[in-house]
């Protein structure tokens, strides 16, 4: 669920004022604030990682579930295994 903020937060008076003056409005100086404020979010919106939901269980009672990641291959055992192929 969404953090709520507030309408008069900081943050929310600065970025509205950098869409509406900056973006809109043509003023540089807040344009520059804009990118300050939106930029972090856009790029972790753009590049970050998303979700990959393998599966849902239902436990019982004294069930346990134990999550762990494989390592990556190193360049060495790609190369091993593109050979092998």
């Amino acid at each position: 669920m969404p953090k709520q903020t507030s309408t008069f937060s900081p943050t929310t008076l600065l970025r509205h004022n950098a869409l509406h003056k900056g973006l809109l409005g043509g003023r540089r100086g807040w344009l520059l604030v804009g990118a300050f404020m939106w930029g972090p979010r856009l790029l972790k919106r753009l590049l970050g990682r998303t979700e990959e939901v393998l599966t849902i269980e239902r436990l019982a009672p004294g069930e346990t579930v134990t999550i762990t990641t494989l390592r990556p291959p190193t360049r060495a055992e790609r190369k091993a295994a593109a050979r092998a192929r």
